[in-house]
């Protein structure tokens, strides 16, 4: 697979705050998003990031991955949701791949759940029971959907 550019806030500030494009079910299964998916992995992987989305790689499309804490690997949320938030928001310190070497403070919430579809296309419910995951996921899609953490 390849390691992608990443898009910085300082190379093209208006492409990662343009919402991004839902993917049609029937396209996940293609060559194409697929390698996209494994290509998004392997620059994470390189970059040593928790999380990206596909608008950081110059791709308009509401696809992202995320590491789960303590767990090995990527795992896909493809058109995320959020469709509830719990706990009372939080300050946390977070970078992010678009904008190298800042941190940022950023409230989130404690808990969120999450629908999506994943890299098969089968509808998924993610219900965070961790801080981070919840931290990494609530990230992720606010950069598909137009702000980063510099917004926030």
């Amino acid at each position: 697979m390849s390691i992608l550019n990443i898009v910085t806030v300082d190379i093209d500030a208006d492409f990662l705050s343009t919402k991004t494009t839902d993917v049609d079910k029937t396209h996940i299964l293609s060559n194409e998003i697929q390698t996209l998916i494994e290509d998004m992995m392997d620059t994470c992987h390189h970059d040593n990031g928790l999380g990206l989305a596909a608008n950081q790689v110059g791709v308009s499309a509401s696809i992202c991955i995320y590491k789960e804490p303590g767990k090995v690997g990527f795992k896909t949320l493809i058109n995320p949701v959020i469709v509830a938030k719990e706990g009372k928001m939080t300050s946390w310190e977070e970078g992010c791949l678009s904008i190298p070497g800042k941190s940022f403070n950023v409230k989130r919430f404690k808990r969120i759940t999450v629908k999506g579809l994943d890299r098969d296309g089968n509808p998924m419910v993610i219900k965070t029971k961790s801080k981070q995951l919840a931290k990494i996921l609530q990230h992720e899609i606010c950069l598909l959907y137009t702000s980063d953490a510099a917004d926030e």
